[in-house]
């Protein structure tokens, strides 16, 4: 399972990296879609890992990105509902703050969840420790 889980961050990082390095060439539109991307693949990690973050205990960091994901879908709702209500220029600046937040976002999951593996390689690496010398 935990090689599942550093294939799943190795995975994600090597993306944020792809985009990061072809981000002069295909400039942002292209990056957004680099962005919907990963952030689609970070909520499915996400929901899949929320029960081993609450497990091991980083349940207050995981409550956190979900909170900042809720609160991030809010601002993009927030500029698709009132799109033609408000003037456009109002409408792309909430755009464009969402998705200054979902890079923050991204960047905050990649860190914590590294975090978590770190942790259960050590748990391994202690399991393997206790268990030999007994």
């Amino acid at each position: 399972m935990l090689l599942i889980k550093k294939i799943d961050c190795y995975g994600q990082l090597i993306l944020v990296t792809c985009m990061l390095l072809l981000m002069p060439f295909l400039y942002f539109i292209r990056v957004e879609i680099g962005l919907i991307i990963l952030g689609c693949w970070q909520l499915i990690s996400a929901i899949l890992n929320t029960y081993c973050f609450i497990d091991t205990g980083y349940k207050k960091t995981i409550i956190i990105y979900w909170g900042l994901c809720i609160a991030d879908l809010g601002l993009f709702l927030l500029a698709l509902l009132f799109e033609n209500t408000i003037s456009i220029d109002y409408t792309m600046i909430i755009f464009w703050i969402a998705i200054g937040v979902a890079v923050f976002i991204a960047g905050y999951y990649l860190r914590i969840y590294y975090r978590l593996i770190n942790l259960l390689t050590l748990r391994n690496e202690l399991d393997g420790l206790t268990k030999s010398k007994h």
